[in-house]
């Protein structure tokens, strides 16, 4: 029984009258209620009196309730009835689910069968399909938000909850509340990039939140883990991914590429619509064959799956024994003669399974980071080789227009000179005859031809000057570009620097953990065999003793 007020027990909120208080959160009230009409039973949640006004809780309880009364889909919780209590506080009535959250049943299997997981990724994809279709985006989508049913016989029957942060795309008949940006909603495991990024919002930003679900079933843990909010939304806007294969090389290779695909940081990259990946998926639910890595759970002792990363034959014939074990343990639950001791060592293995994932899940991707390093390294030094192909292109062009600034110089300096001659002539002769020396005299026709002969065309010599000045103005222009190139060029070899000797750092760090990871590794497979062995004594001395 939860604890706490229950005062309005047997209250009429609309047409419900309230039975019994289901849970209790931060911000609502939720209550097992009937129809006085009908008899039909409900979910009553009712917003807590005490809210902050700038949080909007009344209209986005409203909003949701219109936007899942619009989706109208058989894998989202039903909506009844929405309002105010005689108090004035909103309230929303839905369909009474009883079920088993998605989050459970992934934490009950590490990792979940592929037919089983992509069959409840069908109906979800199939729910926000209609959702997406109708310009509603969910923007919270995680395995909390899924509830898992039984109906005419049916296991595993997807109901969708919780759309009371939807982005309502367009113009939408229920928009009620809009988002404030800067403000980051959703859960950090299942964080999309542009929701992190206050980017703008797509259908495809459902999608990577049903990448992560998909990677965390069919793997037995999320792509990425952090001491924070904060560490998780960095990681999933800037770290690739591990290969689902490197957790679990049990998957398809191209089961893989479509989680990987859903996981893109760009938007663009991933599947246009949730009918898409739904149809990418299609063949690995009809047509790939059982892992073999389901679990039989005794109930109490929440024993782990054998895990598929042990690879190595001596631990795939535990794995073995230790499914074997399960069954019997199963069995003599059920009978009631499951003995204490067996109970304790169990309760032990399950400990050492738990870390043995850990470890593995963390071997995996230390592996993995450490063959990134190499193309990490390799963007820096192209980059370098960039800007010296550049500099040597510039420092070419260079040379060529000093030489052709050289040869006019030469050229004009013969002109100038060819004037200076003749005009020396002239003054010559100007001196030698200075008392009686005439203009006519001096400008004989022999000297004027000369003197013509020196300028030239006057307009050729004009057009020379001009490009002499054109050339000036290249030449110092590639200069500063070069200047600018060479102090480019050097600080990208300076970097360059600097990311090797990181590199460096980095590889004998992770190198260093990872033989850490490899010994703790060896000694829990020790510790297994002993638990496990200790395990199949205890059922032999319990068959024994019937």
């Amino acid at each position: 029984m939860i604890q706490g007020k229950e005062t309005r027990i047997g209250q009429r909120v609309g047409d419900y009258v309230l039975e019994r208080l289901l849970g209790r959160g931060g911000m609502s009230e939720v209550y097992f209620a009937r129809d006085r009409h009908t008899g039909r039973g409900a979910a009553v949640k009712i917003l807590q009196s005490d809210l902050p006004d700038n949080i909007d809780a009344g209209r986005r309880l409203e909003q949701e309730a219109r936007a899942i009364a619009r989706i109208d889909h058989p894998n989202v919780v039903k909506v009844y009835d929405w309002g105010q209590t005689d108090d004035l506080l909103p309230y929303i009535a839905m369909e009474f689910l009883e079920g088993l959250p998605l989050s459970s049943l992934l934490q009950r299997h590490r990792p979940m069968p592929v037919p089983r997981m992509l069959a409840i990724a069908r109906q979800m994809l199939s729910a926000l399909g209609r959702a997406h279709a109708l310009d509603i985006i969910h923007r919270d989508i995680k395995p909390d938000n899924v509830l898992l049913v039984r109906r005419d016989g049916q296991d595993d029957v997807v109901k969708m909850l919780d759309f009371g942060i939807a982005k309502l795309l367009g113009q939408q008949p229920h928009t009620l509340v809009h988002t404030v940006r800067g403000v980051v909603l959703g859960t950090p495991e299942y964080l999309p990039p542009e929701i992190a990024m206050d980017l703008t919002i797509s259908p495809a930003t459902d999608l990577y939140a049903m990448g992560v679900i998909l990677f965390e079933g069919l793997t037995g843990r999320l792509p990425f883990t952090g001491r924070g909010a904060g560490e998780l939304a960095e990681q999933h806007c800037f770290s690739p991914p591990p290969r689902l294969r490197a957790v679990n090389p049990a998957l398809p290779v191209e089961l893989e590429r479509v989680v990987l695909r859903c996981l893109a940081k760009d938007a663009t990259e991933r599947y246009p619509t949730a009918e898409a990946l739904a149809a990418a998926l299609a063949p690995f639910e009809s047509g790939e064959p059982d892992t073999g890595q389901t679990v039989v759970t005794a109930p109490v002792v929440g024993v782990h799956a054998p895990s598929s990363q042990d690879d190595d034959e001596p631990v795939n014939d535990l794995n073995a024994i230790e499914r074997l074990l399960r069954v019997e343990v199963e069995r003599r639950w059920a009978e009631r003669t499951l003995p204490g001791a067996l109970a304790s060592t169990l309760a032990e293995l399950d400990a050492v399974r738990h870390r043995l994932d850990e470890v593995g899940t963390e071997l995996a991707l230390v592996e993995h980071t450490l063959a990134e390093l190499p193309p990490l390294l390799a963007d820096h030094e192209r980059a370098v080789q960039r800007a010296l192909e550049y500099d040597e292109a510039l420092a070419a062009e260079l040379r060529d227009l000093r030489a052709q600034q050289q040869a006019e110089t030469t050229t004009l300096t013969r002109m100038e000179g060819g004037v200076a001659s003749v005009l020396g002539r002239l003054l010559a002769g100007v001196e030698a005859k200075r008392s009686t020396a005439t203009l006519q005299q001096v400008l004989s026709a022999e000297n004027i031809e000369r003197l013509a002969e020196s300028l030239g065309d006057r307009e050729a010599f004009e057009a020379f000057e001009v490009n002499r000045q054109a050339l000036h103005a290249r030449i110092e222009a590639v200069a500063d570009d070069r200047a600018r190139a060479v102090e480019k060029r050097a600080r990208l070899e300076a970097d360059l620097i600097t990311a090797r000797a990181a590199q460096s750092g980095e590889r004998l760090r992770l190198q260093s953990r990872r033989d850490n990871l490899r010994a703790e590794k060896a000694a829990l497979r020790r510790r297994l065999a002993r638990g496990l062995a200790q395990c199949a004594l205890d059922v032999a001395v319990a068959v024994g003793l019937q």
